[in-house]
């Protein structure tokens, strides 16, 4: 039992023949022996290619009330609309997610009997491979939400969004086919509308 939501899942990258060093293996080699550069970094890379992978994992974020965007009350764009200002700080939960990954990874590595070259934890922001949804969350209540269910807004009814902006909130799953049968949903519903304003 664990004391966060969601869960997360690991990922394994390694090098191969017909795969070169990628940036997620390559850093090992230059933390294996510092100094090197040039044909001395790369009869080491030589040496030891192939012998190395590196665990990474993706975890879900839980909303917290410290994540929000809210229109800025100064800061405007050049037509004179304010902008957006985004508000995003880890909760406690994320960092017991992330001390549970990381024990979890060590334990791999060690089954493994691996040697570990790089045992640190990284808090990812926006960086990497960040997923990031939200700010115009799908719902049933124009009260609490901006889009219906076929991504069409509420206020505007000729508009729609079909990118990852309506998401309440997602797993550690990479979203993007989510958001192409979202898409391809509120497509049909154009078309039906057309339809009967044709009709």
């Amino acid at each position: 039992m664990t004391d966060f939501f969601g869960g997360y899942r690991v990922l394994p990258y390694g090098g191969g023949r017909n795969n070169p060093p990628n940036m997620n293996t390559f850093p090992a080699y230059l933390s294996m022996k510092k100094g090197l550069y040039g044909n001395k970094l790369k009869q080491h890379i030589r040496r030891y290619y192939g012998s190395i992978i590196s665990l990474g994992v993706f975890g879900a974020m839980h909303p917290n009330e410290n994540c929000y965007c809210e229109l800025d009350p100064t800061v405007k764009d050049r037509w004179g609309i304010p902008v957006l200002r985004f508000h995003w700080k880890w909760s406690q939960e994320d960092r017991r997610r992330v001390e549970h990954m990381h024990g979890s990874l060590k334990a791999i590595a060690q089954e493994m009997k691996a040697n570990i070259l790089n045992d640190r934890i990284v808090y990812p922001t926006s960086a990497g491979a960040s997923h990031d949804v939200g700010g115009a969350i799908m719902g049933d209540d124009p009260k609490t939400s901006v889009l219906n269910s076929y991504s069409q807004t509420w206020d505007v009814p000729n508009l729609y969004v079909t990118d990852g902006a309506s998401f309440t909130t997602h797993a550690e799953k990479n979203p993007t086919l989510t958001i192409m049968a979202l898409a391809w949903r509120a497509a049909d519903n154009i078309i039906e509308r057309v339809k009967g304003e044709q009709s």
